[in-house]
């Protein structure tokens, strides 16, 4: 592993680690990175890796879609970092600001192409008035169903903008994508596979209107996790990025696109208390170190993990154990066995969160694992600036 950062002696198991701290399950991931890649394959499409989720170059060097193809990243500060490591293919899938050119063409300059998001004339003329003397690659975002931004698949702008990018000055245009972020809103897997089917659809018509006007749109690219696990074909499709399919989470388990044993990213916790006559159990990890996402909530009382499921060190779920409230620093677990017998003092959990990328956003770097061992620790790239 020669991406892999030593770990000092102290560091060697999960029982000397400060807590809360972030776990990478490094034989779950593996096997999740591998799944995806031939996911990919298998759909015809090249797998352009969202490392929102990950922000790590350890991670990334381990995806091999990463290197041959490129990544995707939603923050400025994501790109410089990873074309800082060598990255040199980037879809930067946020719509851009003018406050922001100047350090995403340092980041071309250097070397590195940063694909840009557009969705309007305004953007466009942003990067027309920049006069950085670089050439900004964009693609045109279109809304397939999700509504948060782009344009309809039907929506004449969408060739207008593709002329006045390839044919402008400072500009090149690239292709469109979409993401079909409503899929998180379905409740059963035939409504991802319709879903999956309007975002490809949706880029594939755009596509062939740019086509038909003469703009060539070389690239056409579709993303997320359950559309991608989901998906009935992805013809006319050329890439796909999905992100947080190399960790996942309880949310992707209720969703279809894994088991609960694939999850690779884990809180560890070290109990705290314990409150008898309520039947609860104190751990260290509360809404700051698991977010405070309750996707799962929304699947109805037997699908509502809480805050997070209780697992042994070696990552197996404690049936039964939940985070079912957490405070800024505490996490309170109910269920059958929430006490001092089954979770003394000092003993050590693994929580497994409902979002892997809002939970991973609070550390600084991972601990990776084999079995219960530390292996190695990987930094990641927080924050925007």
């Amino acid at each position: 592993m020669w991406f892999a950062r030593p770990v000092t002696s102290s560091d060697a198991d999960l029982s000397s680690i400060q807590t809360p701290a972030l776990i990478v399950d490094r034989s779950r991931m593996d096997t999740n990175i591998q799944r995806t890649e031939d996911r990919c394959a298998a759909l015809g499409v090249r797998y352009r890796p969202h490392l929102k989720t990950a922000k790590s170059i350890d991670v990334s060097r381990l995806i091999p879609s990463a290197t041959s193809h490129g990544i995707t990243v939603s923050t400025v500060k994501e790109a410089e970092y990873f074309a800082s490591h060598g990255v040199s293919d980037i879809l930067y899938a946020v719509g851009v600001t003018p406050d922001k050119l100047g350090r995403i063409a340092a980041i071309g300059e250097g070397g590195t192409t940063v694909r840009l998001s557009i969705d309007s004339a305004a953007a466009m003329e942003a990067l027309r008035e920049a006069e950085l003397g670089v050439i900004f690659d964009a693609l045109v975002e279109i809304d397939s169903g999700e509504h948060r931004s782009g344009l309809l698949p039907d929506d004449a702008a969408i060739v207008a903008l593709a002329r006045a990018l390839n044919g402008g000055p400072g500009t090149r245009f690239n292709g469109v994508y979409t993401h079909g972020g409503h899929a998180y809103e379905a409740r059963s897997a035939d409504e991802i596979v319709a879903i999956a089917e309007d975002e490809r659809a949706s880029v594939v018509h755009a596509a062939a209107c740019c086509e038909e006007a003469g703009v060539p749109c070389e690239i056409v690219s579709v993303g997320s996790t359950p559309t991608l696990v989901h998906a009935s074909h992805l013809d006319g499709v050329t890439e796909a990025r999905a992100g947080v399919c190399v960790f996942h989470d309880l949310y992707q388990v209720a969703l279809g696109c894994c088991a609960v044993e694939d999850v690779a990213a884990t809180v560890l916790a070290t109990v705290i208390g314990h409150q008898p006559a309520h039947g609860t159990v104190l751990v260290d990890a509360g809404g700051m170190a698991l977010s405070k996402d309750r996707s799962t909530r929304s699947l109805g009382p037997e699908g509502d993990c809480g805050y997070g499921l209780v697992a042994d060190l070696s990552g197996d779920v404690m049936e039964g154990l939940k985070v079912e409230e957490a405070y800024q620093e505490h996490g309170l677990v109910r269920g059958p066995g929430a006490d001092a017998e089954r979770l003394p003092l000092g003993s050590r959990v693994r929580i497994l969160p409902n979002h892997a990328c809002m939970t991973a956003a609070a550390y600084a770097s991972y601990h990776v694992v084999e079995g219960t061992s530390v292996v190695a620790s990987w930094p990641r790239v927080n924050e925007w600036v």
